[in-house]
């Protein structure tokens, strides 16, 4: 008896385990985490749930970096490197969308330090493009108009890159 107890106990504990594609339900509170290491410009490890996680930030693109054996976009070294001087080491508050996790396996994000929505502040400071991915489209208009902003003033890749 003690034997099959033990046996469902530990098939409830590994089910439980598996990765949940849809996000913690709507008022789920927001999860404040370490930052162990920045990727690039949107992507970023962090101890999550006792596991380094990578989170992929929600809406945004940023220019691919040359490190990891690919060719290097314009202003994908500079967005990585803001974010290293401004997130590596610290503690950031992640909050969700409609998915926790994207076809890869990375938690999906909007990212904030502080009171500070890190999404938002690359796409304003032109180091990101909005780019919106449904069905994680909350911030959808409001990423649009801060690179329509940057455009304008040519901010960051706006006024750096080849067009």
């Amino acid at each position: 008896m003690v034997k099959v107890g033990a046996t469902a106990l530990a098939v409830v504990l590994l089910s439980s385990c598996g990765a949940s594609r849809t996000a913690p339900r709507s008022g789920a509170s927001p999860t404040q985490v370490p930052v162990l290491k920045v990727t690039d410009g949107d992507t970023i490890h962090v101890l999550y749930g006792g596991h380094d996680e990578r989170v992929r930030l929600i809406g945004i693109d940023t220019p691919e970096v040359p490190w990891y054996g690919g060719h290097g976009q314009c202003f994908g070294v500079q967005a990585a490197r803001y974010m290293r001087g401004r997130l590596n080491h610290g503690s950031v508050r992640l909050t969700f969308d409609a998915e926790l996790r994207d076809r890869y396996d990375r938690l999906l994000s909007y990212v904030y330090l502080g009171r500070e929505l890190v999404n938002l502040t690359l796409v304003e400071m032109g180091f990101a493009t909005a780019d919106p991915v449904p069905p994680n489209t909350r911030m959808e208009s409001v990423f649009a108009a801060a690179e329509a902003r940057a455009r304008e003033h040519r901010r960051g890749l706006w006024g750096r890159c080849p067009g």
